[in-house]
């Protein structure tokens, strides 16, 4: 429960030091550390209905804090969690290459899924020139930072589960046949 917890207020203030970081540098060269969090759960996460409903409430939170469409961001990180733990089946994304490629493509089909949903819901441009442009550089900085935040998630879930894990797994001994 710890872990939940600590993962929950990482990924509440992942979005206002996202933030902060953008009043010193374009956001653009920012990485989006809420895409990060949750490709990280989708890597090392356990249980994958609990990795659903904490991607869903890492949304939730991005939704309230960024403004945008209620709900967008909910649905984008179960999506990004579910093509993470897909992947990860399928895939060998243990590599700091490999990892990189997927974090560059999923920062791109999250943003044209982005463009889409508030172009669907909402009067806004959706896709357009500015938002492709300023898409390249994002999902590289996204792919640079791939393997440095998954490692980081794969490190805090460890620890976490550690110091939750107080308990000894009961030891199985085959049984003594008595003859």
């Amino acid at each position: 429960m710890k872990r939940v917890f600590a993962l929950l207020a990482i990924g509440a203030l992942a979005p206002m030091i996202q933030g902060a970081a953008g009043t010193f540098v374009p956001l653009r060269y920012c990485p989006d550390l809420g895409l990060l969090l949750v490709v990280g759960l989708g890597l090392c996460w356990r249980s994958t209905t609990g990795g659903v409903v904490l991607s869903a409430a890492l949304g939730f939170i991005a939704d309230l804090l960024s403004g945008s469409l209620l709900g967008q961001h909910t649905l984008l990180r179960i999506f990004a969690f579910g093509a993470a733990r897909a992947c990860s089946q399928q895939l060998n994304l243990r590599g700091v290459i490999p990892r990189a490629i997927f974090v560059v493509v999923l920062t791109v089909v999250t943003a044209l899924g982005t463009g889409a949903l508030t172009a669907f819901f909402d009067a806004g441009p959706g896709v357009d020139g500015e938002m492709l442009r300023e898409l390249i550089p994002h999902a590289l900085i996204n792919g640079a930072f791939a393997p440095l935040g998954v490692w980081l998630i794969e490190r805090i879930s460890n620890w976490l589960n550690e110091i939750e894990g107080g308990h000894q797994l009961l030891p199985l001994q085959p049984r003594n046949r008595l003859t």
